[in-house]
């Protein structure tokens, strides 16, 4: 759906110009995060001044344009995410659902200090019984980890924003990055 078919099936429940307050209600957010979002200039407005006082005039187009524009990145955002689920799943192949730290250093270039901060920070989520992390039946190989628990940190915000990424970890993101343009690609080419 384009932005004109959008905003043709919405805007006949609005007038053409709206306050803060109604703009608040349609977006169904805050005054503050309104202010904000009118602060970085994402939704243009003008003063106006009334027998109420001075109000905010903001067309409907705009706030409109603003809500499709978040929309669309929501969707091409979930579509990366499952997409680098799958990829994920496919390189986990060749291992075990129960993981241990050794396998994640293997998977992910990373140190088993680094591997064991993210369980004791609950960013990577072991196995756990009554609040107590498992450890492997074999002495000194460290918490059990679950293959799909595994999967939803790989494709957590947390493990993407990683700023200092292992070898493995660049060139995993690089792989990825070039399977989705390309997929994005045909897909618009297809489009057309």
């Amino acid at each position: 759906m384009n932005f004109n078919e959008y905003c043709s099936s919405v805007i006949d429940r609005y007038p053409e110009y709206v306050t803060q307050k109604e703009m608040c209600a349609i977006l169904g957010i805050c005054i503050s995060t309104a202010y904000s979002i009118q602060k970085k200039g994402m939704i243009p407005f003008e003063y106006v001044n009334t027998s109420e006082g001075r109000r905010q005039r903001i067309k409907i187009t705009d706030i409109l344009l603003y809500q499709y524009e978040k929309m669309c990145f929501a969707e091409s955002e979930n579509e990366f995410i499952e997409g680098l689920r799958r990829y994920y799943q496919k390189q986990l192949l060749d291992y075990p659902q129960l993981l241990l730290v050794s396998d994640v250093m293997r998977f992910t270039g990373y140190a088993r200090t680094t591997i064991n901060n993210w369980i004791q920070r609950n960013e990577l989520k072991s196995l756990r019984y009554k609040n107590k992390r498992i450890q492997s039946f074999r002495r000194g190989k460290g918490s059990v980890i679950t293959k799909d628990a595994f999967l939803d940190f790989l494709t957590g915000a947390y493990y993407r924003s990683i700023r200092r990424k292992s070898n493995i970890h660049k060139e995993q993101a690089k792989q990825y990055q070039q399977l989705f343009d390309t997929l994005m690609s045909k897909r618009g080419a297809l489009n057309v």
